[in-house]
């Protein structure tokens, strides 16, 4: 971790010592990228210029290293809020490069080459032995056989090249198939639209498969479940409704539903991929699951409350304050990321692989439990803290009379 403590101008307006701190920061996001945090901490009174804290922030994002500023203020309260949350950053930078590194030493990648761009055409592998889809029920905890997209669907093909990969996924193009005469001959032909197709990046037993299968489409359900109780509480809320002036509406928020597809592999074992709609649009990441809130996307889409102005994005990180009220501080979704569409009607949020952060159980001495409850992603309450420690309430939170939580858990 890099920290910076200014209490801004006029101590730092040299232009020399300006660049020489830019450089210092850019070198080393440049080399250590997302292993790096930058906090930069503003002492003073409100008003004070921290222009340069905030600059060494967005430089340290923009070299991709973890950018953050505060200002602390002069109280001792604030000061000691601030603090917390530097100590709190650099246990959760900690932890994750600990825990990146027993992955690493724990699994092996698979062999793979991404693709040049999203569109372009790529080979493709058809898969046409027993393919089946699946939808999992929450409720009962269980998987059921579902019909396919289309009723004409007998086989599916997936793109051999990923065009998009995250920390543990790796992201197809995938396309239902039907049956196609061709001369003489049986073929196959595209049916429906192209969908997506999420695999793991590294090589997994089907023990593990199925885990990580069953906590995505869990977590995803959840999530989706949730989303639905907030949109409704948003519509219903006096103050989130649209000035007399104002052309659009609150965005809704959309989780996809996703769905498991089996097939049989070329050796006679059963193989699965987990499959969702294509977001189509320029993909977003909103939030982490280790507290980190990305608020500077979309400035200049806002929309005009009854309330007050709020920007599109303040609706995301509302829902995860939202969440951790409605649930009585027993979960948190986070990790938010997916597309701001813009085509319809209104503005609507469509999202995908969630986190969902919970609190352990307790125990009979009373001590929390550290089961993982929503799959490896579920950093239970150290995320849900540092997202407490960094979450800003915006005109969203306050429109749903949601309480602070900045100043910690329950």
């Amino acid at each position: 971790m890099l920290v910076f403590i200014s209490d801004g101008k006029p101590s730092d307006k040299l232009l020399e010592h300006q660049q020489r701190r830019q450089g210092v920061v850019c070198r080393l996001a440049a080399e250590l990228k997302s292993k790096l945090t930058f906090f930069g901490m503003g002492i003073g009174a409100s008003g004070s210029d921290f222009y340069q804290l905030q600059l060494l922030a967005n430089t340290a994002q923009l070299w991709g290293a973890k950018g953050q500023f505060i200002h602390a203020g002069l109280n001792p309260a604030s000061l000691s809020v601030s603090l917390s949350s530097m100590a709190t950053s650099l246990t959760t930078s900690r932890n994750d490069l600990l825990s990146k590194r027993d992955m690493e030493c724990e699994q092996i990648e698979k062999q793979f080459t991404m693709k040049r761009k999203a569109n372009d055409v790529a080979a493709c592998r058809t898969e046409t032995d027993c393919v089946t889809r699946w939808l999992f029920d929450p409720k009962k905890d269980e998987w059921r056989q579902v019909d396919f997209f289309n009723h004409k669907t007998q086989a599916f093909e997936i793109e051999k090249d990923p065009f998009g990969k995250g920390v543990e996924r790796l992201a197809y193009m995938f396309r239902e198939l039907q049956p196609k005469h061709i001369g003489r001959g049986m073929g196959w032909e595209q049916v429906g639209n192209t969908m997506v197709a999420k695999g793991s990046r590294f090589i997994e037993d089907e023990e593990t498969r199925e885990t990580r299968l069953t906590d995505s489409c869990r977590v995803q359900t959840k999530a989706r479940e949730l989303a639905k109780l907030f949109n409704g509480k948003v519509k219903k809320s006096p103050l989130l409704k649209p000035t007399k002036d104002e052309a659009s509406f609150p965005p809704p928020i959309i989780f996809l539903k996703c769905s498991v597809y089996e097939y049989m592999g070329t050796n006679g074992d059963t193989c699965a991929l987990l499959v969702e709609k294509y977001l189509k649009g320029k993909f977003k990441k909103f939030s982490s699951n280790n507290g980190h809130v990305n608020a500077n996307l979309d400035r200049g889409q806002s929309i005009n409350l009854e309330i007050g102005e709020a920007k599109l994005t303040d609706f995301v990180h509302a829902f995860s304050h939202w969440v951790y009220v409605y649930t009585d501080h027993d979960l948190l979704v986070c990790d938010l990321q997916g597309i701001l569409d813009l085509e319809g009607r209104g503005p609507v949020f469509r999202l995908t692989d969630p986190a969902i952060c919970s609190k352990g159980k307790r125990d009979r001495n009373g001590s929390r439990g550290r089961r993982r409850r929503y799959g490896k992603t579920d950093l239970g309450m150290r995320g849900i803290r540092n997202f407490c420690c960094r979450h800003i309430c915006n005109n969203v939170c306050r429109g749903l009379n949601l309480p602070s939580i900045r100043n910690g858990t329950r």
